[in-house]
């Protein structure tokens, strides 16, 4: 998240309020700001997506037997941002790197700008032999919350910003996975959009990002290992996507397809030792 000249200098709460006045004629609900000198940004509340589409991502995730899988609907309005305050408070308290809660009231946050750039950039623009070395940032970041009786649920890559003086953090905490089922669900759930979203950049190298998958996850609670295998073992068929005529495969198809292939091969290297 890139810090510019162009953000608005705010140093109280009436300033917050006019700047929020101004965002809401913009019809947006995040702004970068510069808080008395800091870069920063005001996250205003938003309305709840429609339930029925978390409804049906729920029935898809049952009838796979994977309840690890399922989306969780954020909370909208007030009620959303206390959650996502709250989440950034626990991991903080664990040691784990998030956005510093400047100030906040009814309908907005006012948060630290963790840096410039995400680590999914990172990896994308990397040289291959240098992308597992940000990808294995990742995974630390994913094991260390674990670690401490934490979880994220929006692990995508997108959502880890890479400073180089303060090193990984994480942004997004919008809904609460625990509230919608266990623990070692919840951290089940993390490894699954970390790994979807960054097996694309590993196309000819999948077999070495599967050894990383499998090096990690040695790390982790059995149920949580357990739980990752067999959802990798149950989406391998996602490979199928590559079938698609190629004008079909946009990105979010071939995401999706890679992530198959990820399946597939960490399905057959774990084969002798399924859990």
């Amino acid at each position: 998240m890139a810090a510019g000249d162009a953000r608005p200098l705010l140093g109280n709460r009436e300033e917050i309020e006019a700047h929020i006045a101004h965002m809401k004629r913009d019809g947006r609900h995040i702004a970068p700001v510069l808080w008395r000198g800091q870069p920063a940004w005001l996250k205003l509340a938003v309305p709840q997506p429609p339930a029925w589409r978390y409804q049906l991502l729920a029935g898809a995730a049952k009838l796979l037997g994977q309840p690890a899988m399922q989306a969780v609907r954020p909370h909208g309005g007030s009620h959303g941002l206390q959650v996502e305050a709250s989440r950034i408070r626990a991991l903080a308290a664990a040691g784990l790197r998030t956005p510093e809660l400047f100030d906040e009231s009814h309908g907005w946050l006012l948060m630290s700008d963790l840096g410039q750039a995400t680590l999914e950039s990172l990896i994308r623009h990397a040289a291959p032999d240098e992308r597992l070395v940000h990808w294995q940032r990742g995974a630390d970041y994913i094991l260390q919350a674990h670690r401490t009786g934490q979880y994220l649920s929006q692990a995508f890559a997108r959502n880890f910003v890479w400073s180089p003086e303060a090193g990984l953090g994480a942004i997004d905490f919008e809904d609460d996975a625990l509230a919608a089922m266990p623990l070692a669900d919840a951290q089940t759930r993390d490894w699954l959009p970390y790994c979807f979203s960054t097996a694309i950049y590993f196309e000819d190298r999948l077999p070495q990002l599967c050894a990383a998958i499998n090096h990690a996850l040695a790390r982790e609670a059995p149920a949580v290992r357990i739980g990752v295998h067999q959802a990798l073992r149950r989406t391998a068929w996602l490979r199928m996507l590559r079938r698609m005529p190629v004008r079909l495969q946009r990105r979010d198809v071939r995401k999706t397809r890679f992530f198959g292939e990820l399946a597939r091969h960490c399905s057959q290297s774990s084969a002798h030792g399924r859990p």
